[in-house]
């Protein structure tokens, strides 16, 4: 009678096997996971650092439609000091706070007062040909950008303003997101800046950036800094007369 001889592992070899798998296992979690986590804690840094740049960036520039001859208000400005002023006050309320998005603008338009183009639906946009991607900073409310937040490409940002100022020795921030105590214009702030003890013609303050759970700027309605949850994240910044 033949008898067939049939191949296998030991309980041995099975479990050394096993042995050798763990290792290199835990070899990869060891190595790999916290490179992996340095690199997504490195790109959301640049995003961070992005943010910041464009809402300084734009705290710094008048728009054409932007310029006041004489004497600044809210949505005139004569220069970038009094922009981030009012800019400031304006996140009082989520409603009416400053929000960062980028959304392609339509290079076959022509650009309107402020310089910028209108958007244009993606699947409509060819990139470089007949749209170009824009990331813009601006009141939630402001008429002429309002429109474009649906068709925002990627997140949408809100910040909130909170004034700080030299107190007793040390730096403190106002109970209020966008209150300039004692100033109700970039004027009278500038005329009280002999009485304070440090900071002078310029206002430091703490930015704090919120991401939108939808790009629809209805989602703020009637709604405060509390329940708009917390910050994705904050950062110290400053602004004065050299802005």
């Amino acid at each position: 009678m033949k008898r067939w001889s049939h191949g296998g592992f030991t309980l041995m070899e099975t479990l050394l096997a096993l042995a050798l798998v763990a290792t290199l296992v835990s070899i990869f979690l060891v190595v790999f996971v916290p490179a992996r986590g340095l690199v997504h804690k490195s790109l959301a840094q640049q995003d961070a650092d992005r943010l910041v740049g464009v809402l300084k960036a734009e705290m710094k520039t008048i728009r054409a439609d932007e310029r006041a001859t004489d004497k600044s208000s809210d949505g005139k400005y004569v220069n970038g000091f009094d922009k981030g002023f009012y800019w400031l006050r304006k996140t009082r309320e989520p409603e009416s706070a400053i929000v960062i998005f980028s959304y392609r603008e339509d290079l076959t338009k022509a650009p309107g007062p402020d310089g910028t183009r209108p958007a244009i639906p993606a699947k409509e946009s060819v990139p470089g040909e007949t749209s170009n991607l824009v990331t813009i900073a601006c009141p939630i409310d402001d008429k002429v950008h309002r429109k474009h937040i649906r068709d925002a490409v990627g997140p949408v940002y809100l910040v909130s303003m909170t004034h700080l100022e030299f107190k007793n020795g040390e730096w403190k921030e106002n109970s209020k997101p966008g209150v300039v105590s004692g100033a109700g214009s970039p004027e009278d702030y500038i005329k009280n800046c002999a009485q304070r003890e440090a900071g002078g013609s310029c206002i430091f303050y703490r930015a704090d950036f919120y991401m939108l759970n939808t790009p629809n700027p209805n989602i703020v309605k009637n709604k405060n800094w509390k329940k708009m949850g917390r910050p994705i994240f904050s950062a110290t910044m400053s602004f004065g007369l050299s802005s």
